[in-house]
C-alpha cells in the first residue's frame, strides 16, 4: 500500500467546532458532487452490530467462498475503518490529511471476500504508521473516506484509495462573536477590511466557522462518534444566480483587484444564509456535515446564468456531509 500527498488545512472556528468521523466511497464531478452509493439508507437499525459481523465475516474468509458487489465493498470497507477509527467529537481547530492507495482484483466484476480481507489488513496497518506519525495536539481521526476506482490497464483491477483525516486542537486565538460583525475580504486568509487576522481568516474562513456552528449538538454518552451514508457535496458560486435580484447566491465577483474588495456584514450573512439554503434543498439536507471548505479561485470561462465567457473570482464549497452514529467500542489505535 503506498502512501501519497500529506495536507495540512487549519481551520480554526469562532465557537469551537465539534469535528465528527466521515465514511465516505465517491466518485467526484465538477458540480454537485454526491455520492449515490453511501447516500443509500443504513443497512440495519444497529450499525455496531452490523460491523462486527462483517468483520468477523471478512477475517475468517476464504478464497471463492463469497463475493460481494464492488458497491457493497466500497460501502462496507469504508464504513468498517471508521467504526474501527473513527473518534471526532471533539473541539478541532487542525485537519491533517493523508491519502494512501492500494489495488483490489475483482472476481467477474465482484470482490472475493478473501481479497478484500487482505485490502482491509493492510489499510489497518497503513493507517496506524500514518496516525503514528503525527504530531497534532489533542489528535484523534475525524474521518477515513474510501473510493474504489476502475484502473485503465486492467478490467479486473481496481484501485482503492483511503484518506485519512486526523483531527487536533491547538489553541489557536480566533474572532470570539458567534456571528462577528466584522467586515471582511473575499480571499481565503486575506483578513478583515480594516487589516485584522492577515494570514489567519477571510471571508471564507469565517464563513465556513459559521456553517460548524450552524450543526447541532451530537450527543455519545460514554462512547464516540463515527458516521455512514456519507456523501460530498461540491458547488461552484458562480452556477447559482438570482436572476430577480441580479446577484450570484454565492461570492462571484468580476472586480479584476481582489484585494480592495470588502464584504460588509450583510453580504458575509448573505452568502451563508444561501449556501446553506441551497444544501438544505438537496435530497441528502438533513445530514450533518462535519467537513466544509471554501477556497476563492480564479476562472476563466462560460458564466451560466450570464452566458457570457468572462474572467472572474468565485467561491467553491465543499461539504462532507454524514449520519452520525454512537460506539461504546474503543479505537483500535
Amino acid at each position: 500500500m503506498k502512501k501519497f500527498n500529506s495536507i495540512i488545512a487549519i481551520i480554526a472556528m469562532a465557537i469551537l467546532a465539534t469535528a465528527v468521523a466521515v465514511v465516505s466511497c465517491k466518485k467526484e464531478k465538477q458540480e454537485q458532487v454526491s455520492n449515490n452509493i453511501e447516500q443509500n439508507a443504513p443497512c440495519c437499525d444497529n450499525m455496531d452490530e452490523y460491523l462486527i459481523s462483517f468483520k468477523k465475516k471478512l477475517l475468517s474468509a476464504q478464497k471463492g467462498e463469497e463475493t460481494i458487489s464492488l458497491e457493497q465493498a466500497q460501502r462496507d470497507l469504508g464504513n468498517l475503518l471508521n467504526f474501527d477509527f473513527g473518534d471526532a467529537n471533539y473541539p478541532t481547530d487542525v485537519y491533517h490529511v493523508d491519502t494512501i492507495h492500494s489495488k483490489l482484483t475483482l472476481t467477474q466484476g465482484n470482490v472475493d471476500l478473501s481479497i478484500l480481507a487482505v485490502t482491509y489488513k493492510e489499510a489497518v496497518n497503513s493507517i496506524l504508521e500514518t496516525y503514528q506519525s503525527i504530531t497534532l495536539p489533542e489528535k484523534s481521526i475525524s474521518s477515513i473516506s474510501c473510493s474504489i476506482n476502475e484502473l485503465e490497464t486492467k478490467d479486473e483491477e481496481e484501485d482503492v484509495e483511503i484518506v485519512i483525516v486526523t483531527r487536533g486542537y491547538t489553541g489557536d486565538p480566533v474572532p470570539t462573536n458567534n456571528h462577528d460583525t466584522l467586515d471582511w475580504r473575499p480571499k481565503n486568509e486575506a483578513g478583515t477590511c480594516d487589516g485584522q487576522f492577515v494570514n489567519f481568516y477571510g471571508a471564507p474562513e469565517i464563513i465556513t466557522s459559521w456553517l460548524y456552528q450552524s450543526r447541532p449538538s451530537l450527543g455519545c454518552p460514554n462512547g464516540r462518534v463515527y458516521f455512514t451514508s456519507i456523501g460530498h457535496w461540491q458547488v461552484y458560486g458562480f452556477n447559482h444566480y438570482d436572476p430577480t435580484t441580479s446577484q450570484f447566491l454565492i461570492y462571484t465577483s468580476f472586480e479584476t483587484n481582489q484585494d480592495s474588495v470588502c464584504l460588509s456584514h450583510a453580504e458575509m450573512e448573505y452568502y451563508y444564509n444561501n449556501i446553506l439554503d441551497l444544501f438544505h434543498q438537496e435530497p441528502f439536507g438533513n445530514y450533518y456535515f462535519d467537513y466544509v471548505l471554501i477556497q476563492h479561485e480564479h476562472y476563466h470561462g462560460h458564466v451560466p446564468p450570464l452566458n457570457e465567457y468572462l474572467w472572474f473570482y468565485s467561491w467553491k464549497v465543499f461539504i462532507r456531509y454524514a449520519k452520525p452514529n454512537c460506539t461504546d467500542e474503543l479505537p483500535l489505535y
